[in-house]
């Protein structure tokens, strides 16, 4: 079930409504939970088996590592845990890629793929319930004695397929408080809902109808094409990413809950390490706490710092996909890390750095990161490599610069502009309350927007793949 489609609208105003009628916790928890479940199930009920099953997994053997003071035995029960929720993500989003990758390496012609389909959102709940295991031996929260409570931090809808990656010391607390929303709830939800909306269907969903064609055939485009193709993906993946997560945030927000926040204007970063600060909070900050900082950190000297950095995001690059392009992907955001870390200005002297310094920072920062979502999108390492050289000038004829991609573009950097000058009237505008600028403008804008650039069906979500 798509966000920006109409059997979401219909769900969300059912539950809504619902939730709304009756005032008692118990049956609100319960009718989150299986309106989550409903919601997951949409797309293939046998899937519902998984999540539940790695639910209760993680949930018991957490239990076993909460009321256990062996040492060596609470490590055993927490690696049980671990290989559980691991084997299950390797399982089904890996067996496919190692399979083929070996037959391809020996030259084994008849082993083909398994055929193994890829459950939406295992990659973000198998993360959630790894990390409720591991703050468990950690010490830093508290066991869930409530098994349908804990389902329902799993399941949770708005952030099941697609994140933000909610950790259990972020959401079990909320769910021991009272289940309460209220006018200011609903109205801050709607509006950041709104928000990805438009982000989603206005920006990101017409920036697919230039940037499909020109990765799925580069060599036949002219470099400027393929610059243009290149920020575009640039501005889709964040639009949608982006946009979801605040569709997310904001339908949490209407029924009383917080979700954090993942996104914050990576495109204004102006070094590698500040970019993996602002794009993905959630997802960065889990691999710094969970992977980066259990292979040792930087508590073992610079050259161990260094490998500790690149292995932490060649298994990032995984977790996006299994295929050899999202390991270079993430190898080479690992090896950016290692060198800026060398090499690079601390982000906390970057705020007293000239102008000039910060101005290149962030320009070598922003080309970098569009070079490295080649890899990203492109199908294959031949397609990456036929892409990259047409960037150089070894590219096709055909030139295509359609206007709607170039407009939506240019309001794509006014929008980041405006956010990074801030000026006089801007600043003077309701902190966090975009309708309070004129409602009426606002929505006749959105609408004629809508009318004008909206793809008629809704498209999936670029991250329902992970």
């Amino acid at each position: 079930m798509i966000f920006s489609s109409l059997a979401f609208f219909v769900f969300i105003a059912v539950v809504g409504g619902l939730f709304a009628a009756f005032k008692g916790d118990r049956f609100r928890r319960a009718l989150l939970l299986g309106a989550s479940f409903v919601f997951y199930g949409w797309w293939d009920w046998r899937f519902l088996l998984l999540i539940t099953g790695s639910s209760v997994w993680s949930w018991w053997w957490g239990d076993r590592v909460s009321r256990t003071a062996d040492g060596p035995r609470r490590k055993l029960y927490l690696w049980i845990g671990l290989c559980g929720d691991l084997g299950s993500l390797a399982f089904f989003k890996y067996a496919d890629f190692f399979v083929q990758s070996f037959a391809q390496a020996f030259g084994i012609e008849h082993l083909g793929a398994l055929g193994i389909t890829l459950p939406v959102g295992i990659s973000f709940f198998t993360f959630q319930t790894m990390s409720y295991t591991i703050d468990l031996y950690r010490g830093r929260i508290a066991r869930c004695d409530d098994l349908p409570k804990f389902l329902l931090f799993v399941s949770f809808f708005p952030q099941l397929v697609a994140g933000p990656i909610v950790r259990a010391s972020e959401f079990l607390d909320q769910l021991d408080r009272p289940v309460r929303s209220s006018a200011a709830h609903v109205r801050a939800g709607a509006q950041l809902f709104l928000l990805g909306f438009v982000q989603k269907t206005l920006v990101a969903d017409n920036l697919s109808v230039f940037v499909d064609p020109v990765f799925a055939e580069p060599a036949l485009y002219d470099t400027a094409t393929l610059w243009l193709g290149m920020f575009a993906y640039g501005g889709q993946i964040f639009c949608d990413f982006a946009g979801y997560s605040l569709m997310a945030i904001g339908v949490a927000r209407v029924f009383g809950f917080h979700l954090p926040e993942n996104f914050h204007t990576p495109y204004l970063s102006r070094s590698i390490t500040e970019f993996w600060r602002r794009w993905h909070i959630t997802l960065s900050s889990w691999l710094r706490d969970y992977l980066y900082i259990a292979l040792g950190g930087n508590r073992q000297g610079p050259v161990r710092t260094d490998v500790n950095l690149l292995l932490t995001m060649l298994l990032g690059g995984l977790w996006h996909g299994a295929g050899w392009n999202f390991v270079l992907w993430g190898g080479a955001h690992g090896l950016a890390l290692a060198v800026h870390r060398h090499w690079g200005v601390h982000p906390n002297h970057i705020a007293r750095s000239s102008l000039l310094r910060q101005t290149a920072g962030w320009a070598a920062t922003l080309v970098g990161v569009h070079l490295l979502w080649v890899p990203f999108r492109a199908a294959d390492f031949g397609t990456t490599w036929t892409f990259l050289q047409g960037l150089l000038g070894d590219a096709g004829t055909v030139r295509w610069w359609p206007p709607r991609t170039v407009a939506l573009l240019a309001a794509l950097a006014g929008w980041h502009a405006l956010h990074l000058l801030r000026p006089a009237w801007v600043r003077k505008l309701p902190a966090q309350d975009p309708l309070a600028w004129g409602p009426l403008t606002v929505l006749a804008l959105l609408v004629l927007g809508l009318l004008m650039f909206a793809p008629l069906e809704a498209s999936p979500f670029i991250y329902f793949q992970f």
